[in-house]
């Protein structure tokens, strides 16, 4: 660790994501973390920008990097650009905290991961819902084995309708080219990581992606069937094309079940585990069973805790809220999601980076009209000339 009190950070990528990233440092007013510069390139928002935080600015990724104004990066742009950034930084020494997901393909992502390994930076990424209170403590619950043997888990994510003027705002939304996938891989990453991160990943996927409601060519809904082996099931519905939609992430154990909603957390509980009553009760019924509401574990949720605990990690070597290691896993699945659906069959995880790159050069083929500018195949490129240097 390097001997400092102030992590700079350099924000890559100007859309409206990453000019929030950089006005919740500039706003943070804390030590541990300022703004050093950010880059784009249109630089006419890179000048807005600036001038807005008082940095500099950079319409060249490269500069920014090698100016040595900065201690690590936010990489804030399109999927597909993720991999080239990230890599490019570490090779500096500058750490990294990339936007979800790592990337759009598995492949690229891993390489991601054992590049910034390599170069001995810290690699996070930004899943700031782990620090929601009704997740953390679903994550407690879990991990303390208070619901025992795992029987199920099931999530809901419908809360993300999505208009037409929204795949507008920028030409590579909606694009297999240009974004790699619909609301698997734009949307529903979130909770994807939180499945991961308390249920694990499964050993197989079945699912089925079909676009139903918007005029793009990737899916706008998605849902699958999870193996887990030894009778653990689960199952995932996703989708920008219903309102109103909700959120919904429970888990069912042995001991009971954890039913989150939004932020509020209810807990059934049976007067002995299910394994038991079912072998011992003469009766025919279940046992006795309560529900409560879950007092929660303090607060959370917000984008500026995951830049805080990631500067740390770099000052202090605190645990950051999610490592780029821990972002592989809703990765995996949402591809293995697309393997299942546009293949018709059922996927095993670990998944076949290659399988997938095949996949998305044929779905390319087949639906994209270039709205998307070809960015697929350009960092593809990029990044296979990058990894030869």
């Amino acid at each position: 660790m390097k001997p400092m009190n102030t992590v700079r950070f350099g924000i890559v990528g100007l859309g409206a994501i990453g000019r929030a990233h950089a006005d919740r440092i500039y706003s943070a007013g804390e030590e541990s973390m300022r703004l050093g510069a950010v880059c784009s390139d249109d630089p006419a928002d890179a000048k807005r920008a600036a001038e807005e935080f008082d940095v500099p600015h950079f319409s060249r990724v490269e500069k920014m990097y090698d100016s040595g104004l900065i201690d690590a990066v936010i990489v804030a742009t399109p999927h597909y650009w993720h991999p080239i950034h990230t890599i490019a930084a570490a090779r500096r020494g500058l750490h990294v905290l990339c936007e979800k997901p790592l990337a759009a393909t598995i492949g690229p992502a891993r390489t991601m991961v054992e590049q910034c390994r390599r170069a001995g930076v810290a690699f996070g990424a930004m899943l700031q819902h782990r620090t929601r209170a009704v997740m953390s403590t679903m994550k407690r619950i879990v991990a303390d084995d208070e619901l025992g043997r795992l029987f199920r888990v099931s999530l809901t994510c419908s809360d993300w309708f999505r208009t037409r003027a929204y795949y507008q705002s920028q030409p590579w939304r909606g694009t297999w080219d240009g974004e790699g996938g619909g609301v698997m891989l734009n949307q529903a990453p979130h909770h994807l990581d939180l499945l991961t991160w308390i249920a694990g990943l499964p050993k197989q996927v079945f699912a089925y992606a079909p676009t139903r409601l918007h005029d793009i060519e990737v899916e706008d809904t998605a849902a699958a069937v999870l193996d887990y082996g030894d009778g653990m099931l689960g199952s995932i519905y996703a989708s920008t094309a219903e309102t109103p939609g909700y959120e919904e992430l429970v888990v069912v154990g042995d001991g009971g079940t954890l039913i989150a909603e939004g932020e509020r957390l209810v807990r059934g509980k049976a007067a002995r585990p299910a394994s038991m009553h079912a072998k011992e009760c003469e009766g025919f019924e279940g046992p006795c069973c309560t529900w409560d509401n879950v007092e929660l574990d303090g607060g959370g949720g917000e984008h500026v805790e995951v830049i805080r605990r990631f500067a740390l990690a770099i000052l202090r070597g605190e645990p950051m809220v999610a490592t780029g290691e821990d972002a592989l896993a809703e990765l995996e699945l949402s591809n293995a999601v697309y393997l299942s659906a546009f293949r018709n069959r059922p996927v095993d995880l670990p998944i076949s980076a290659a399988a997938v790159d095949r996949l998305m050069a044929e779905l390319e083929r087949k639906h994209s009209d270039g709205s998307g500018g070809g960015l697929r195949k350009k960092t593809r490129r990029a990044l296979n000339r990058l990894l030869k240097q």
